[in-house]
């Protein structure tokens, strides 16, 4: 018998993660809680699971769940992920873990106290071609990453500062992590550009940052949703060394690597991530292992855009990883 999940929020990513169980061993879907009792209800049917609620406190007080996947809308990830914890569940999150400092390390006081498992799912970890720029380039010095979005309709729920923070917060997230990772060190500060242009919201629509690594290496970052560029598409990376470069773009499908005095290698990739990140977690849980992507790095990804933004603000540079040390 493998581990019980239950699943807060039935929109899509719920029914991605649903999907994802469905082809791994080690885990069932096995009950269903959205806002929207009629949602939760189909999902659990289709998902051949057990039962379907719109009461968040019957999961939590179900004994015989033990993981919590929460894909929610970004302003109750906090609370959601607090009380799990306190439940003695594991857990899953969707990006961004939260929108504020201040929630994120609320949710990593929690988890350690109860000494549960959280993974913050950052799906683009696993794209294959991700994994393989860190293959080439082990030790790069300047990392490039740009996710540049369709202007975002004013209705849409993740660009109100409340419920998800606009594109900048709730889906730079992910192209901090990837520099990070592809650093391979934390960012020790930021200095950022950008303002409100557009969005009638007054989210910070459009940033352009520049990331000191504690390793030396440099990291800049274009995140906003002024126009998809069809050139080198939404997602797009390129990474640098002494006499070598590498360059995904095509949503990061499509690599680049070339070193000085030699010929262009190209090659072609895929967009993995939700399969492979739920396979880590449960061997993760299997095994009594760390969450592979845990709760400090989500903060760590949240943190790189808000004090973003208080550069901007300030106009001048602003901590990052000194504000760990002080918790």
């Amino acid at each position: 018998m493998g581990f019980r999940a239950a699943l807060l929020g039935c929109g899509g990513l719920g029914k991605v993660h649903t999907q994802m169980l469905q082809q791994l061993d080690g885990m069932a879907m096995v009950a269903f809680c959205d806002v929207d009792l009629a949602r939760a209800e189909q999902l659990c049917r289709d998902a051949h699971g057990e039962y379907a609620t719109d009461d968040v406190e019957r999961i939590f007080g179900d004994g015989s769940i033990d993981v919590v996947y929460i894909c929610t809308h970004h302003d109750s990830h906090a609370e959601f992920c607090i009380r799990a914890a306190r439940a003695g569940k594991h857990i899953l999150v969707e990006k961004p873990l939260a929108l504020t400092s201040e929630a994120c390390i609320a949710i990593g006081r929690a988890v350690e106290e109860s000494g549960v498992k959280l993974m913050t799912a950052f799906k683009m970890r696993y794209f294959d071609l991700i994994r393989k720029v860190k293959e080439l380039i082990p030790n790069p010095l300047m990392v490039t990453m740009q996710m540049m979005d369709n202007r975002w309709p004013n209705e849409m729920w993740a660009n109100d500062p409340v419920k998800g923070g606009g594109n900048v917060l709730s889906q730079g997230v992910h192209s901090c992590d990837i520099l990070r990772y592809v650093a391979g060190s934390d960012p020790l500060s930021v200095y950022a550009v950008g303002k409100n242009y557009y969005q009638q919201s007054g989210v910070i629509d459009n940033m352009a940052a520049v990331f000191q690594f504690a390793n030396g290496v440099t990291g800049n970052l274009v995140q906003g949703d002024c126009h998809l560029p069809s050139l080198v598409s939404k997602f797009y990376l390129q990474v640098f060394a002494e006499n070598r470069s590498a360059t995904l773009c095509d949503r990061l499908t499509t690599l680049t690597y070339q070193e000085r005095g030699q010929e262009p290698v190209v090659y072609k990739g895929s967009e993995t991530g939700f399969l492979e990140e739920n396979r880590d977690f449960i061997h993760a849980l299997q095994t009594n292992q760390p969450a592979p992507i845990n709760h400090r790095d989500g903060l760590l990804a949240t943190l790189m855009i808000l004090q973003g933004f208080k550069s901007i603000t300030s106009g001048q540079p602003q901590p990052i990883l000194s504000l760990l040390e002080s918790v």
